[in-house]
């Protein structure tokens, strides 16, 4: 922080300076011990949003929640994209589902199983899309201002359920993609079997991915898990405590000095959570108790409200145990997606040996198609992410862009990939094009020919 001092003839003093200049220069300097207290002595809050101020995350910068202005765009490129992609996808689902009801059209149960779980993914994959129409709408309304906000906005409930829905939807994903996976390599391996699949087992299955990600989600809310899933408070400015954020290990020692010089009864085997230890002051102690506005949590490592994925500072020592476990579990993931798309190809090449139509030839390429679009899919979205989170296990520090194309970038791509892999659009799209295309060149020709001659 700036630290420039009012007598510039004592190069000594100034260098000493405890006093920090207003930008607006109403007034004219504050005592630097001011600065980033919570309390606005600046009339232009210059004093708490110093231009040099640096916010966790590398994403946000004292004027917006997204620095970057291609990022800024990049994400109503994907909102749109993901919104609108999945929303396409179920529509077009749904069409085919309810063609079984018709008993001329009447569809086989595997294309059924099928559909019904390429609409489950796209429910999932449509939530991202919600998690970034949130946070661009968030970055236009905080636009020029984002430092006076950082703090209500990262311990709001907003920002929680934000994060909650993306590792929701993000978890979600990867599991349907998993049972997709695992039923497509079923109908290889054992076609016959694949047939006379339950629809009550696959909505089973189905239950099972949206209840392990919920609960997945909402583990690092647990009350009981406060000490490990928050990094520190967000309080009200007090005599007590210079600054408005404390961290743990600060309120730990700040309650058995209280205690003590109260001549406490209780003052032993002080409560060592955080909420815990902030009943224990407002009951004990009121008067010198700290005010907690709010908790930086699991999901308030950055404006963008997504979990700290990586270590991009000397500051974090280690990553959370969460993160680890999930990054880890979904390269396991990853691999087994790869290896059985590997497997159902070559099955299903192997098969064709013994020789097939041309159309079964077309079919076991467009197959292909979609298996490697799918594996660069996943490579994509997910491979930079978990070789990021190992090299910061491995307490290596990354750059903070890397987090934020992480979760502007990375973490939505599958997302909006999905829909064109799993539906391949393209050939109706093409379609319609052409169809549009002749009927405005017959248009166009009737009113350009002559007419008969009189």
């Amino acid at each position: 922080m700036p630290t420039d001092c009012v007598d510039q003839s004592d190069e000594k003093n100034c260098n000493e300076s405890t006093h920090f200049y207003c930008e607006n220069g109403d007034p004219l300097f504050v005592n630097a011990s001011q600065v980033l207290d919570g309390k606005q002595d600046c009339s232009d809050f210059s004093d708490e949003c110093p231009k040099n101020v640096t916010f966790e995350g590398g994403i946000s910068s004292r004027e917006d929640l997204i620095k970057s202005q291609f990022l800024q765009v990049l994400i109503w490129f994907m909102m749109h994209f993901a919104i609108i992609g999945n929303i396409s996808v179920a529509g077009l689902t749904l069409a085919k589902i309810f063609k079984r009801r018709n008993p001329t059209k009447r569809r086989s149960k595997v294309a059924v199983v099928n559909d019904l779980l390429i609409l489950n993914l796209s429910a999932a994959d449509f939530l991202m899309g919600i998690v970034l129409l949130t946070i661009a709408y968030k970055s236009v309304e905080f636009k020029g201002k984002y430092c006076l906000v950082d703090k209500p906005w990262r311990t709001s409930v907003t920002c929680a359920a934000v994060g909650v829905m993306t590792v929701l939807s993000s978890q979600a994903s990867v599991l349907t993609l998993v049972v997709i996976t695992s039923y497509r390599l079923f109908g290889v391996l054992r076609p016959i079997d694949s047939q006379y699949i339950r629809l009550r087992v696959l909505g089973a299955w189905i239950a099972a991915v949206w209840t392990v990600s919920l609960i997945i989600a909402l583990i690092p809310l647990a009350p009981a898990l406060a000490n490990s899933m928050v990094n520190k408070a967000w309080i009200s400015a007090s005599a007590f405590v210079p600054t408005d954020i404390i961290h743990l290990s600060d309120l730990q020692q700040y309650t058995p000095r209280v205690a003590g010089l109260s001549n406490a009864a209780n003052a032993v085997n002080l409560p060592g959570n955080w909420y815990n230890i902030e009943n224990y002051l407002k009951s004990n102690f009121p008067n010198v108790s700290l005010d907690v506005k709010g908790y930086f949590g699991y999901y308030s490592e950055s404006g963008v409200c997504i979990p700290r994925l990586y270590r991009i500072s000397v500051m974090h020592n280690d990553l959370n145990w969460m993160t680890s476990l999930v990054i880890t579990f979904n390269f396991v993931a990853l691999l087994y997606i790869i290896a059985a798309y590997v497997t159902i190809y070559r099955r299903s090449t192997a098969n064709k040996v013994s020789g097939t139509s041309s159309q079964d030839h077309r079919k076991a390429q467009a197959m292909y198609r979609k298996i490697t679009f799918l594996i660069t899919s996943d490579m994509i979205c997910w491979f930079p992410i978990c070789v990021m989170t190992f090299l910061s296990m491995a307490k290596v520090i990354l750059p903070p862009e890397a987090y934020a194309v992480s979760a502007i970038v990375l973490l939505p791509i599958n997302s909006s990939l999905n829909p064109i892999i799993y539906t391949n659009p393209f050939p109706l799209l093409w379609r319609a094009i052409n169809k549009g295309y002749q009927r405005i060149r017959k248009t166009w020709q009737s009113t350009s020919s002559p007419g008969p001659p009189s």
